[in-house]
């Protein structure tokens, strides 16, 4: 079930979608894989030197992991003239309403180029890469308000929206940026447990060209940014095929085998767990009870004892001040 971004829940995903592709090279490989089955990116990206992409800094872009957007850049024209376009990148795992609204403002507050002194802003392409679970066209309300008679041409911008479902697998397996390809992967796949599950053997291959460091350094991101998506026992068996030699070799190692294990043991442990703790709260409860429950009844017997002394005491033609006296005695 997708979840909408009501309360910033899928905040995390746009974290790990800055940390890859804040390097101008894995920005460039993304859009590289995606243009290939996107027509209106490649479009779009026609006259643009990938090469030649770098940051646009300030508030919006400055920082890999956090920002109010997701990444700016600024690159040349594929003619090799002097001039810029500006390249936005913007990330949803949701449909999202606003986002027309959201790339406008972001067009005309950070696009802007100060070194011209005759047109201080980038030509701009925005770009929304999409990882959601349900089909979408941000550009629908947009038709149906008649916009359509002007082809888009009175947005600020060139859009274009890529779909993560439609990256091919094999293409992004086989790229030699490990990194930037596999990271498209795992956000394709972020919310299809059993794809990514079917994926992983062939992810930790990959990973493994990263070296021991940037392995686990890739890993640990998955981890913080798409665990609470993917699961704690689905991401532990993902950990494992990662790092599995045995199970890239088509056989269980002893390693695979003493893993498994300690998997087993520890979720028999916690079920184990969970039964004791239930059946010690029963009984603790119960014993709770029954004390409350005497208690109640002393109380209750006590009070009823001095409702009859108060009327015998009535009945003999006793004083109401004595018998207040006779009701503050212990």
């Amino acid at each position: 079930m997708e979840k909408e971004n009501k309360n910033g829940k899928n905040k995390k995903h746009d974290g790990f979608f800055r940390y890859v592709y804040s390097k101008p090279a894995n920005a460039k490989t993304l859009l590289s894989l995606a243009r290939e089955s996107n027509r209106e990116l490649d479009s779009i990206l026609d006259g643009v030197d990938l090469d030649t992409l770098s940051p646009l800094s300030g508030l919006f872009s400055e920082v890999q992991e956090r920002g109010e957007s997701d990444l700016a850049f600024r690159a040349k024209s594929a003619g090799g003239g002097d001039l810029f376009v500006g390249i936005l990148l913007e990330h949803k795992s949701y449909t999202d309403k606003q986002i027309l609204d959201q790339l406008g403002r972001y067009a005309f507050n950070i696009m802007v180029n100060k070194n011209d002194t005759d047109f201080r802003w980038f030509p701009t392409k925005a770009i929304v890469i999409y990882n959601g679970t349900r089909g979408w066209d941000p550009l629908a309300d947009f038709r149906r308000k008649n916009r359509a008679k002007f082809q888009g041409k009175d947005l600020p911008f060139e859009f274009a929206l890529v779909n993560l479902s439609e990256l091919n697998d094999e293409r992004c397996l086989s790229d030699v940026n490990v990194e930037a390809a596999v990271g498209a992967l795992v956000m394709k796949y972020a919310f299809d447990r059993r794809g990514l599950s079917e994926m992983a053997s062939a992810i930790g291959c990959r990973l493994e060209l990263l070296g021991n460091f940037g392995k686990d350094c890739f890993w640990e991101k998955i981890n913080l940014y798409l665990g609470e998506f993917i699961g704690e026992e689905d991401l532990e068996e993902l950990q494992m095929a990662f790092k599995s030699i045995g199970q890239r070799m088509g056989f269980v190692s002893a390693g695979d085998a003493r893993r498994a294990a300690e998997r087993s043991g520890r979720r028999a442990g916690m079920k184990k767990g969970m039964e004791k703790g239930l059946e010690k709260g029963m009984e603790k409860g119960m014993e709770k009870g029954m004390e409350m429950g005497m208690e109640k009844g002393m109380e209750m017997g006590m009070e009823k004892g001095r409702a009859q002394v108060i009327e015998f005491l009535r009945s003999q033609g006793v004083s109401p001040e004595i018998i207040a006296k006779a009701c503050e005695l212990k």
